[in-house]
């Protein structure tokens, strides 16, 4: 049973107004999504600095709230103020978390008090209540998270690498020895540990190299030199396969944050943090905004964009964050994928990062045979998702006693909802965008809003009652499979079978422990897992994500493609992956045939360098919205003519949202390329950051690319 945490309570004093004449002292605070900075006293006595937690009585809330202390001075306000109280926990950030803070308030065109509601986990006030009940923690009175907390890990001395004499590391566990290339990739590695300053490399493996290996080699060499360790992944279902990893590796305990823990995992994790105990932290996307101050940081699968905030602001990336920090505090950044983002590869080509590569797969098994199959070619049944022969493979495959995963990256049973009468697509009454048929649900689905129709919805044009459905997504296929494929033992893994905690966990574990025979799911299972017994991909639909209007979407298609054939054969090797797609010809297809990284991202390159886009310019995305069109015409004129008196900047646009209506709000989008984002800060900060609002009823966001 979890321990029972004392709840604080803010002094009853925190709401009484004072004469400024009355105290000395007076702090500046951050107050999360508060319009502004606001000034407080400080009681006599209290110990408040920059980074101090405090109490504060704010406007006519009905009860305090917790703020961040920006500035401590004796600058007297000529009004009464009010004052801000210590936490009972006492509770300083240091420097380095404050820069973190104003850092991507500053850089992402936001406010610190928008940041602060990003940088604190929801249950903040709960994690620091645990900090002052643990009376005899003196880390926490001090605040100081860098504390000195010793880990017992072999020890290794400069320069040494951790295989043995017979090649086997000397770990907690037996493990596999390194391969020349793990061992070549972690002796530079390692002589990066020491120094100051920025260190970045990029660790480019083909899938099945064995990338995760050489991070936990480098993570305990980093330990025994008494050094801090994050490690950051994608997707929230590797968290409890790659801190077991590391744990057992390593013999230290792992502190994982994500937004998918229980809560009491969660806030031993955090308070672990807090208090400075933390040595090896590993979490998705938001741990790197935990006051953790790492030595080493390393983003696995970092081309993911899952790095990427995206909504609340500021929308952030953590490989930039990463960056910042390193360059200022000092720190070894590693970048691991069989697929970088392109701007990585290009910084490494261009030499700001090491460019190391792993070129074959640990257990030696060559990479899988990937085949194209035409669908335009595919003679059969209309309707039908599977071509004969992914059929076949999936039959032989569970015949044989071994395990196999198909990716359709759609989710529900049909695409659309076609009226028999006229015609017309069913679309969303709130959002534009076609409804999808999900049997699960027995309903038709609106994927932006989540409303939810009844499956005998009138048609919205001409009310007739009859209908069809057209294009096979997910659920539908599964009902292929089970019906075709004799044997078959199905597990489905989209968004709409992981809803519940621990729900990805379960499954990944049940299809390793071999209770399925067949993985099914969206880009999920794309997603850096290791399964030995899987000897079949088959990727059903490979070109739905073509024709999209984005600079990154035949990127994101050939990654999607890679990530998800490199998990056949990992460990035999023999691996096939079938791939289904109506455009044959196109170059991506190609280059995915041929696990050719390097062609594909020489072409993709000189098409961005044609067309300006990054790496070759820093591209801002602003999007404008509101439910009234006329106040969101008028705001977007106001907005392209503030944007285009910045000469540097080059404005494309205004053009309609991919989606143009969500939830009733009309969306419209601006482009700006530039060389130099202060640039841009200049033009839209006032827009983004004043407590006004640009234009009543309208929604602006900044996103850069």
């Amino acid at each position: 049973m979890a321990k029972r945490i004392p709840k604080t309570e803010a002094p009853l004093e925190v709401g009484r107004k004072r004469k400024s004449l009355e105290l000395e002292l007076f702090c500046e605070v951050y107050i999360p999504l508060a319009p502004s900075v606001y000034t407080y006293g400080v009681p006599e006595g209290a110990k408040v600095e920059r980074g101090s937690v405090v109490w504060v009585q704010f406007a006519t809330r009905k009860n305090p709230l917790l703020a961040l202390v920006s500035r401590v001075s004796r600058e007297r306000p000529a009004f009464d103020v009010r004052c801000a109280y210590p936490h009972a926990s006492g509770y300083v950030f240091n420097e380095r978390y404050m820069d973190a803070l104003e850092w991507v308030a500053r850089y992402y065109i936001s406010t610190p008090m928008k940041a602060l509601d990003v940088f604190w986990p929801s249950d903040f006030g709960k994690y620091l209540d645990a900090v002052a009940a643990d009376v005899g923690t003196e880390v926490a009175a001090s605040g100081a998270n860098g504390a000195d907390v010793g880990t017992e890990v072999a020890p290794v001395g400069t320069g040494e690498t951790l295989a043995g004499s017979d090649g086997v590391a000397s770990g907690v566990n037996s493990v596999a020895p390194l391969t020349d290339e793990q061992q070549v990739a972690l002796n530079a590695l390692v002589a990066r540990l020491e120094g100051n300053g920025f260190r970045g490399a990029l660790l480019h493996g083909v899938t099945g190299s064995g990338k995760t290996r050489v991070y936990q080699e480098l993570a305990r060499v980093a330990l025994s030199r008494g050094l801090k360790v994050l490690i950051l992944v994608p997707e929230i279902g590797l968290t409890p396969q790659t801190a077991g990893r590391f744990e057992s590796f390593l013999g230290v305990p792992v502190q994982v944050l994500h937004s998918a823990l229980s809560a009491p995992k969660k806030r031993s994790a955090y308070v672990s943090v807090l208090k400075g105990e933390a040595r090896v932290v590993l979490g998705t996307r938001s741990a790197i905004l935990a006051p953790f101050d790492f030595d080493v940081v390393v983003l696995d699968e970092e081309h993911d964009s899952s790095f990427k905030q995206q909504d609340p602001a500021p929308r952030y990336h953590t490989r930039e964050l990463a960056f910042h920090l390193a360059h200022k505090y000092g720190a070894l950044v590693v970048l691991g994928s069989a697929t970088p983002a392109l701007e990585t590869f290009y910084n490494a080509n261009q030499g700001h990062l090491e460019l190391l590569s792993l070129k074959k797969r640990a257990t030696a098994a060559p990479l899988p045979d990937v085949k194209i199959i035409d669908m335009g070619e595919v003679r059969q049944q209309k309707g039908i998702l599977m071509s004969p022969e992914l059929r076949e493979a999936l039959t032989e495959c569970v015949t044989a006693g071994e395990q196999a995963i198909v990716l359709m990256n759609r989710r529900g049973y049909s695409k659309i909802r076609v009226c028999s009468s006229c015609g017309e697509t069913l679309y969303c009454k709130h959002c534009h965008v076609p409804l999808v048929y999900h049997r699960q649900y027995r309903g038709l689905l609106c994927h932006y809003c989540n409303s939810i129709y009844p499956e005998n919805t009138c048609c919205h044009s001409c009310g007739a009652e009859t209908y069809e459905y057209v294009g096979g997504a997910i659920e539908k296929l599964e009902e292929e499979i089970v019906q075709w494929i004799p044997g078959a033992n199905v597990v489905r893994m989209d968004r709409d079978t992981t809803q519940n905690v621990g729900s990805v966990e379960k499954i990944l574990e049940s299809f390793r422990n071999r209770e399925h025979n067949i993985l099914l799911g969206t880009q999920m299972v794309a997603k850096g897992h290791d399964f030995p017994g899987v000897r079949l991909v088959g990727i059903v639909g490979a070109d739905s994500g073509l024709g999209i209007p984005d600079f990154r979407g035949t990127e994101r298609l050939f990654q999607l493609l890679s990530q998800t054939a490199g998990r056949a054969g990992r460990a035999q090797g023999g691996g096939r992956v079938l791939i289904q797609t109506m455009n044959p010809a196109e170059p991506i297809m190609q280059f995915a045939l041929n696990h050719d990284y390097a062609g594909f991202a020489r072409s993709e390159l000189l098409n961005r360098k044609a067309a300006l886009y990054p790496p070759f310019c820093k591209l801002v995305s602003v999007s404008v919205g509101s439910r009234d069109e006329s106040a969101l015409n008028e705001a977007l004129s106001k907005l392209e003519a503030l944007c285009k008196k910045e000469k540097s900047l080059m404005v494309l646009g205004p053009v309609e949202a991919f989606v143009p209506v969500v939830q009733n709000v009309h969306w419209s989008r601006l482009y700006l390329k530039t060389q130099d984002l202060n640039a841009v800060r200049s033009v839209l900060g006032p827009v983004m950051n004043n407590p006004k609002a640009f234009a009543p009823g309208v929604d602006v966001k900044v996103e850069i690319e």
